[in-house]
């Protein structure tokens, strides 16, 4: 038997051999260690097309004395008997396989040797018992599909980080990017990349996890440039060091002050920077492949892909994302990236600086069919960036 325990929330647990394994779930209060999941084994599992898993279904909010009797432990005879419900294995297998990426991978909160290989049996058995029956689980790759994945693994993200208190403020984290612990940790190392270094104009995202990086780049000297979502016809604010009091850095690099104390950088001006470093909000990372949710509005996609259309960056700059270690998860897939999608080169974290696959191209141009009319109403300055291509081509033609 193998017990594994997830922060005293979520408990697995599998029996049987190295040949039979089933697995179980159940979401528990902090109440008692025997709030678990009772499993029973009627008949020789994964043997059959209609082999069985049954497994008691505690009450609501049940009391020490049900829980007890779910077990077979001495209790009042006159409690309620427990019912049990039975589901086809590989149903039950389907039905936790996402939370089964999600955990094994998520090694600072779940440690547990072997499970990997135990798990990983399983699944080779749900393909086996699949194919023998000609229902191979095929995974559509459409925008609906899509969306479900990126909510689950933002969901995840966000309940783990509430869980775990990592989030400073504001609380609850959901919907937001997190603004996590120890973020100025994340300043020191990115400071350690020669690109930061030779870098001289760096645009940072405005999120509260990132106003600490925007005043060390400051206090660094560098020409620092945030977004300006709510003004028609600019894409950023800029700040130059130069021209600012040094008492003046710590405001500045809050959203407030970027507004009072920045210069207005219209799009027709946009062309003139080169900007070396862009620093991207996420929610979820993956730290192999680059690919990055953030919290699902798509901003800092379409202020990079404005950026490359009107010339300030090329393949040259460097994505860089300052995330906590909870938001990593390694077996984000790939198919939640789109061509619209920003992936990141560089991934930074409060303990240590890591470089990916860049397994992805970066956005070159906005897709006005990821465009929908909130987006349009949100970014004012997207109906002022597509007049001015509109007069650009009508001058090519």
């Amino acid at each position: 038997m193998i017990r594994i325990d997830f922060k005293g929330h979520c408990r697995f647990i599998a029996f049987g051999p190295e040949t039979d394994i089933c697995i179980c779930a159940l979401y528990i209060p902090h109440i008692s260690s025997l709030e678990l999941n009772y499993i029973n084994q009627p008949d020789p599992p994964l043997s059959r097309q209609h082999s069985k898993l049954s497994y008691a279904r505690l009450p609501s909010d049940p009391t020490m004395k049900e829980i007890a009797l779910a077990y077979g432990n001495p209790g009042s005879e006159h409690l309620p008997a427990t019912t049990f419900v039975t589901r086809d294995l590989v149903h039950l297998w389907i039905s936790i396989r996402d939370i089964r990426h999600k955990l094994v991978h998520i090694d600072r909160v779940l440690k547990q040797p072997g499970i990997l290989s135990k798990l990983t049996h399983v699944e080779s058995w749900v393909t086996s018992y699949n194919e023998s029956l000609n229902e191979k689980i095929i995974q559509t790759e459409t925008d609906t599909s899509r969306r479900l994945i990126k909510a689950r693994a933002r969901t995840l993200v966000w309940d783990i980080m509430e869980m775990k208190n990592e989030i400073l403020y504001p609380h609850p984290v959901h919907g937001r990017i997190p603004n996590f612990r120890n973020n100025p940790d994340c300043s020191t190392n990115l400071a350690q990349l020669e690109e930061f270094q030779r870098a001289r104009v760096i645009e940072i995202c405005p999120s509260l996890a990132q106003e600490h990086l925007r005043l060390f780049s400051l206090a660094e000297g560098k020409v620092l440039l945030t977004p300006a979502p709510s003004i028609d016809n600019a894409l950023f604010y800029k700040l130059d060091p130069k021209f600012l009091h040094i008492h003046d850095l710590s405001r500045a690099a809050t959203k407030s002050g970027t507004a009072a104390l920045g210069t207005i950088v219209n799009l027709t001006a946009v062309g003139n920077l080169h900007v070396d470093i862009v620093v991207v909000a996420s929610v979820v990372v993956n730290p192999i492949t680059g690919a990055r949710l953030g919290k699902g509005k798509g901003y800092g996609d379409i202020e990079y892909a404005m950026m490359r259309q009107l010339g300030a960056c090329n393949d040259k700059t460097l994505v860089v994302t300052t995330v906590h270690e909870s938001q990593l998860l390694d077996d984000l897939p790939v198919s939640v990236m789109t061509e619209h999608d920003l992936p990141v080169n560089v991934v930074i974290t409060p303990q240590r600086i890591i470089y990916t696959q860049n397994r992805f191209s970066c956005p070159k141009a906005i897709n006005w069919n990821y465009i929908d009319n909130d987006t349009m109403l949100n970014l004012p300055v997207l109906k002022e960036f597509k007049r001015l291509q509109q007069l650009q081509q009508e001058k090519l033609n």
